[in-house]
């Protein structure tokens, strides 16, 4: 029994070394990644872009969000807003935003399609193949773009390249549920973005994608990710088969936070989880390797190996996690409190717990509504002005 026992501990040992090296490795690779993203940025035309803004739900922060793209430092692009309400909060906000920038082309379009299992991909389609360039890039309606996101990932999509996105980094957190919030968008899924952009991996980021339509089309069309509340990962999929990388620039795009539920949080945790269970099973096998709680628990397990105490096993490997993610978190100027560390803990204790619960289910909540995270394949309408993609490559 005991060499049984000291086998688990030295499985354990193992498993706690390859999280907190992993933890250091991510740290490093994300603080020296804006020389890597530099160096992708070689395309020097700036090609006319069509944004295409779905929108349903209006929350604090709205208007400022959507003004972001009306700012961009960008020579030429319109604006198309889609939603599949003709009155709403949302749509009547959006109207008086346009109404502020009459310098920019601007409309807002009802969407009918209900073809897909993401109400996104539904509400985004018609107003895609209606675009008037064929360079389109999509935003969800709580990114604040900073003047020069545009310019950066035009800059890195040379002809290789099928898709490109972003890093979302929060902002503005006001309550414990918001900082637990916070703290997963920047130390850790940030953390892990930009160590993984800088060894030349890509991901579909759907909060901000740039995206030819023609190469879209190449690749199978709305037909390729209609079948996925993951459109973003289903996108860079379909583009990878016809030869496209994704490339995630460092330029990051912002959230405010402001006032969060942990239920909200909770629940969009268990969606992104589920989705990447079924569209990137490699990383979220992985994925406890990343919880600074799971690794601290391995830590106390195996501390007899050494004649150590537990609790200070324990305790050590968490203030080493914590002080990895706070050298990333300063450097880049990202919201740390008091509270961090208790933060720290809580945040990846929930993710443990989203982790087990996502191999066991398919159903997620979206916008108060639950989804089947996949279906079967379904087919996408015919577009109804098919002769508007004249600008097709």
């Amino acid at each position: 029994m005991s060499a049984a026992l000291d086998i688990v501990r030295w499985i354990a040992l193992v498993f706690c070394g390859v999280s907190l090296v992993g933890v250091l490795l991510t740290v490093t690779l994300g603080l020296i990644a804006p020389i890597f993203h530099a160096r992708r940025a070689r395309r020097a035309d700036l090609p006319p872009i069509s944004f295409i803004l779905p929108i349903k739900d209006w929350a604090p922060g709205f208007k400022a969000s959507q003004s972001s793209v009306f700012e961009l430092d960008y020579p030429e692009f319109d604006v198309t807003a889609t939603a599949a309400e003709t009155e709403s909060r949302a749509v009547s906000a959006m109207c008086s935003i346009i109404a502020d920038y009459p310098q920019h082309a601007a409309r807002i379009v009802h969407s009918t399609a209900r073809f897909a299992v993401s109400p996104k991909v539904n509400n985004m389609f018609q107003a895609v193949e209606d675009a008037k360039y064929d360079l389109i890039a999509t935003k969800d309606s709580n990114i604040e773009l900073p003047p020069q996101t545009a310019r950066a990932a035009i800059a890195a999509m040379t002809e290789d390249v099928g898709l490109v996105t972003a890093i979302t980094e929060a902002k503005g957190a006001k309550n414990l549920a918001a900082r637990i919030e916070a703290s997963l968008l920047n130390q850790s899924h940030a953390r892990i973005l930009h160590a993984a952009a800088a060894i030349g991996l890509g991901f579909g980021l759907g909060k901000l994608m740039i995206f030819r339509r023609s190469d879209l089309h190449k690749a199978g069309g709305f037909d390729a990710i209609a079948h996925t509340v993951g459109e973003d990962s289903a996108t860079a999929h379909a583009l990878a088969s016809i030869g496209l990388r994704t490339i995630i620039i460092g330029a990051p795009i912002y959230q405010m936070l402001g006032v969060r539920r942990f239920s909200d949080v909770y629940n969009r945790q268990m969606r992104w989880a589920v989705i990447r269970r079924q569209n990137e099973l490699a990383g979220f096998l992985v994925e406890p390797f990343g919880l600074s709680i799971v690794a601290a628990l391995a830590a106390a397990f195996a501390a007899p190996l050494f004649g150590w105490p537990a609790l200070a096993a324990f305790f050590g490997a968490l203030v080493f996690w914590f002080a990895c993610e706070t050298a990333l978190a300063l450097a880049r100027g990202w919201d740390v409190s008091v509270s961090a560390p208790a933060v720290m803990v809580a945040r990846d204790a929930m993710m443990m717990s989203v982790w087990l619960r996502a191999w066991f289910t398919k159903r997620v909540v979206w916008a108060a509504e639950v989804y089947d995270s996949r279906q079967d394949r379904c087919e996408a309408p015919a577009p109804a002005s098919p002769a508007q993609k004249r600008n097709d490559a």
